[in-house]
């Protein structure tokens, strides 16, 4: 039969524990938000991006709280080390049954961290070209030239590789004109000069160039290779090939199609 002192200690044992827990509580619903502000301020003054900013106010938001849920489960008797163990035992069958998913995610803290590319840039990949609209925890948004939305696997970029068309700020665009062999190259040259020079969006550094690339079945291919700013490279690309081929009809100067003599033996 228990004893006045047995009841007392267990009572007073319980009282300890439960309002040492209920204290843990109440530190933690401060300490959480307190210290998720405090480094929100320390991460303003970084060049972070938003999205790792979020990642790791999270993570230190729902760390507090982890760590005080399992010390009050200690306290009032739960078993918290069979609890990791069974949280470590569904862990790796998620982890099994879920790797497509975890590649993608791997991909996606590794974009964050390292901001190969960042919403608003211009990227292709995968066959796919367009500006970056969403950088989703699995998957990458990105909207097309023709307005249709691509939804792309982060982990599938990364094992491809991607081209970042905005990340320098200026591109150079790059066109082939072919001339038949008899024509002046000099004067195809200073035809497509004057081109690029009256055309303002074509910048002066680096400066434009035109070279002869190589000597054609059929033609020697004039390479014309201009420098204009990212927002600048598709509208610019279009309009100086037409105004280029435009120039070359007004000067005279012939762009062949290819020809094959054929020989019949009888």
């Amino acid at each position: 039969m228990p004893t006045t002192d047995s009841i007392v200690h267990f009572l007073w044992n319980v009282l300890w524990r439960a309002g040492l827990a209920v204290a843990l509580y109440l530190l933690a619903r401060r300490l959480a938000p307190w210290a998720r502000h405090r480094l929100d301020g320390m991460l303003k003054r970084t060049k972070l991006t938003s999205a790792i900013n979020r990642l790791a106010l999270n993570a230190l938001y729902y760390g507090i709280w982890a760590i005080t849920i399992m010390t009050i489960l200690g306290l009032i008797g739960v078993p918290v080390n069979a609890i990791l163990a069974s949280a470590g035992v569904i862990v790796v069958i998620l982890g099994i049954a879920l790797q497509q998913s975890l590649r993608d995610l791997a991909a996606t803290v590794n974009f964050l961290l390292f901001a190969p590319f960042v919403i608003g840039e211009t990227i292709e990949t995968n066959g796919t070209t367009g500006t970056v609209l969403e950088i989703q925890p699995l998957t990458t948004v990105i909207l097309r030239g023709d307005n249709k939305t691509v939804v792309l696997p982060n982990g599938q970029i990364q094992q491809n590789g991607l081209i970042n068309y905005s990340r320098q700020g200026i591109l150079r665009v790059d066109m082939i004109f072919g001339l038949s062999y008899g024509e002046d190259i000099g004067k195809a040259r200073g035809a497509a000069m004057q081109v690029l020079s009256a055309d303002p969006r074509v910048l002066n550094d680096p400066a434009p160039m035109i070279v002869v690339l190589d000597l054609g079945e059929s033609s020697v291919n004039l390479g014309v290779r201009p420098f204009v700013k990212a927002s600048d490279y598709w509208q610019a690309q279009w309009d100086l090939t037409e105004r280029i081929k435009q120039a070359f009809d007004a000067a005279g100067i012939t762009i062949p199609f290819p020809q094959r003599d054929i020989h019949v033996i009888t």
